[in-house]
């Protein structure tokens, strides 16, 4: 009969049993990010003047903009992080950020029916904040 210690496997089992993982524990072990790793987009409404360039420049098509809205949307999901909406923004109101994108565990339904990881930002339209900011101005100077 065979000595099942000196089978490969027992040993290596047993070697495993009693070193460190191979892996890292994800949940409660982060790998601090590298330099140059990329993260999320994020956006600055306040900058962006709906060009529309991103969204034709991205090659994942994940970007929306409507201009006349004045709304700007990216699914997080569909974006590959190449960095060309970024490059090629004018205004530089998009820039890529370190952080990493949220785990999505389960696909959630938003309550307009949108993914997980579906992002939209709204502005005022100019006329509008303008006129808001003149009848903001005409109220000061009338209680002061």
């Amino acid at each position: 009969m065979a000595n099942p210690l000196n089978l490969p496997m027992v040993r290596r089992s047993l070697r495993n049993l009693v070193s460190r993982p191979a892996t890292r524990r994800y949940p409660t072990e982060i790998r601090p990010r590298f330099a140059g790793a990329r993260g999320t987009l994020e956006f600055d409404v306040e900058t962006c003047n709906y060009c529309m360039l991103c969204a034709r420049r991205c090659p994942a098509a994940a970007i929306t903009v409507n201009r006349e809205a004045r709304t700007w949307a990216i699914e997080q999901l569909t974006c590959i992080a190449c960095g060309v909406c970024v490059d090629v923004c004018a205004k530089k109101s998009l820039t890529m950020s370190v952080t990493s994108r949220a785990v999505h565990t389960h696909a959630e339904v938003g309550p307009q029916g949108q993914r997980p990881g579906h992002e939209e930002w709204h502005s005022a339209a100019p006329a509008v904040a303008a006129a808001t900011a003149a009848t903001t101005k005409a109220a000061e100077g009338a209680a002061g």
